[in-house]
């Protein structure tokens, strides 16, 4: 049955991700395609089921967790009796294992006695096995991705970038404006009298929030200068006739509708995810550096992450 549910992006902290061979990604996700079930606390089982590969380094499923649960029930003769039930809660997972990233479900459990908290910690030891048994680095962190892109990214997306359609930047500063900014012109003695012009009219400019016409491309205009010398906040683009959406803050909670009960997850829902995120870029981007104050050998490493799931945010499906 479909419903829809909350998800984190999450940062696998530990891995060269950057660096990794291109057979270890393909083996990595393999191994998560096959990873048999493994053994937590007593009456705890964990693995990944329903699994489902797209491309080489993308693998999607269910993050099934069997857990204990004892119930004191009265019995007829009313005498208290004491009966353990081994029940499976199941959360979605995206992994993509070229980048570090993942997306996974976030559940309150109500009524059964398991906590994100736990689920996270099974994860990362699932995540741990099939990294160190295809001999990469374990994890030392699993974290929310970072909040914000940077401006260089910004740039470079919009240097390899077939078409721009929308340009947010704040507080463009035309005093940094390079003097050998070439503003497509063909007549070349014209660029300096179009840069004057910026540097005296961004200095009255707070926020700049352009949209292109429907067969426009930003990056025919003169206003192009604008991802050099402002603080961007968004942009969309395309790249060939691919659509990307570059935020300053990046997205790290959605929602999304996914069949939970499925044997195997739904082709079509795993694609329609994948897509979103694709289109945000954070995915594509390689976890690099640890996330601020972490600390590996914390007891509870995932509290901070989950200390306030009541008081969660939770952006709208895209």
């Amino acid at each position: 049955m479909t419903e829809k549910i909350h998800c984190d992006l999450l940062a696998l902290y530990g891995p060269g991700w950057e660096n990794l061979p291109t057979d270890k990604v393909t083996l990595l996700a393999e191994s998560v395609d096959k990873l048999p079930k493994m053994l937590g606390n007593e009456h705890e089982f964990f693995g990944f089921v329903g699994t489902r590969r797209i491309a080489n380094d993308i693998v999607a499923g269910y993050f099934a967790i069997q857990y204990s649960n004892e119930e004191f029930l009265y019995s007829r003769n009313k005498k208290l009796n004491k009966e353990t039930h081994t029940p499976f809660a199941r959360l979605f997972f995206v992994l993509f294992a070229r980048t570090g990233k993942v997306l996974l479900q976030n559940s309150k459990f109500a009524g059964i006695p398991l906590s994100m908290q736990r689920a996270l910690s099974l994860f990362k030891q699932a995540i741990d096995h099939v990294l160190m048994e295809n001999g990469i680095q374990k994890t030392f962190n699993i974290d929310l991705v970072p909040e914000e892109t940077t401006e260089a990214d910004f740039i470079r997306e919009f240097e390899r970038s077939t078409r721009v359609t929308r340009i947010h930047v704040n507080y463009p500063n035309g005093g940094i404006i390079p003097d050998e900014f070439v503003y497509y012109n063909p007549q070349k003695e014209r660029n300096s009298i179009i840069r004057e012009s910026h540097k005296h009219d961004y200095d009255d400019i707070k926020k700049v929030d352009l949209e292109a016409t429907d067969d426009g491309d930003l990056k025919r205009t003169h206003l192009r200068d604008l991802i050099y010398v402002g603080r961007p906040q968004e942009m969309r683009y395309y790249v060939e006739f691919q659509q990307f959406t570059l935020r300053k803050t990046i997205k790290r909670k959605y929602e999304f509708h996914v069949d939970m009960d499925a044997e195997q997850v739904p082709l079509e829902h795993v694609i329609a995810v994948v897509e979103t995120l694709k289109r945000e870029r954070a995915v594509d981007m390689p976890t690099k550096l640890p996330p601020p104050d972490s600390n590996p050998n914390q007891p509870e490493l995932f509290d901070s992450l989950y200390s306030n799931e009541d008081d969660e945010d939770t952006s709208n499906e895209e």
